[in-house]
């Protein structure tokens, strides 16, 4: 199992030019899709909170926020941030059901090396959201060639092409995407591709800030063609927990 304190310690390889890139594409993604989040709300994964480039809380003021994430050293330097911020699997969660008006999980789920471990985090988000709260959910997509190859690579091969500097594992596409959220009991209301920039050769262009202001950004327009789908990093998408019934999340105390 990876070490994720160990990755935590270390320092952002990726420029900071596109970090923000990134940062402002989640960002606008939950201003259109939610506005202002109000209420309580769960982030998942709060390594990137623990870092300037890439913090998306702190745009976010409205929301009551609690955090997430299965490293102790992620969840210490992410406290000034995140200050109610706890260690625990999400496969796991610690909170009672209903706890939150919504959840924003950025491509947390995609790092399990079984697709069904996919399914159980789901069924835990499912059970800690409040009848009719949002969940917004970002993975690395599953049909976009280069995270196909890099997840096809055995893992040691993967690290010293530089592709991945820590674990990723099994993922979706978003026709797998929407029906594991119907099958954790979520009604799927969007879904869209994001960061469409061809990844290895745009993370390191971005080292300039005139690729970084003037060129990351044209790469948008992808996510309005017929090959968004191929083009986008990650899918993300925008589903709510319904008012009838319960869902199928077993949840804990």
């Amino acid at each position: 199992m990876e070490d994720w304190d160990r990755v935590a310690a270390e320092d952002d390889a990726l420029p900071a030019g596109w970090r923000h890139h990134a940062r402002r594409a989640h960002l606008d993604l939950v201003e259109r899709w939610i506005g202002r989040p109000q209420g309580r709300w769960l982030k998942t994964d709060v390594f990137e909170e623990g870092l300037p480039d890439r913090a998306l809380l702190p745009s976010l003021p409205s929301a009551a926020w609690f955090g997430v994430d299965i490293s102790a050293q992620a969840v210490r330097r992410a406290r000034p941030a995140v200050p109610r911020a706890v260690v625990a699997d999400v496969r796991a969660l610690p909170f009672r059901e209903g706890s939150f008006d919504g959840v924003l999980s950025t491509s947390t789920l995609d790092h399990f090396d079984d697709v069904g471990d996919i399914d159980r985090s789901l069924d835990q988000l499912a059970d800690v959201v409040a009848p009719g709260g949002r969940l917004v959910l970002t993975l690395d997509n599953a049909a976009h060639p280069l995270v196909a190859a890099r997840n096809a690579l055995p893992r040691p091969v993967a690290r010293r092409t530089g592709l991945v500097p820590f674990a990723v594992g099994a993922t979706l596409d978003e026709a797998g995407g929407r029906d594991a959220l119907h099958r954790a009991g979520f009604d799927v209301d969007a879904a869209e591709h994001l960061l469409h920039a061809p990844h290895v050769v745009g993370t390191r262009l971005a080292r300039s800030r005139w690729w970084a202001d003037v060129v990351l950004p044209r790469f948008a327009g992808l996510s309005r063609t017929r090959v968004a789908h191929r083009t986008g990093h990650f899918v993300a998408f925008l589903a709510t927990r319904p008012w009838r019934g319960r869902p199928t999340g077993a949840g804990t105390a």
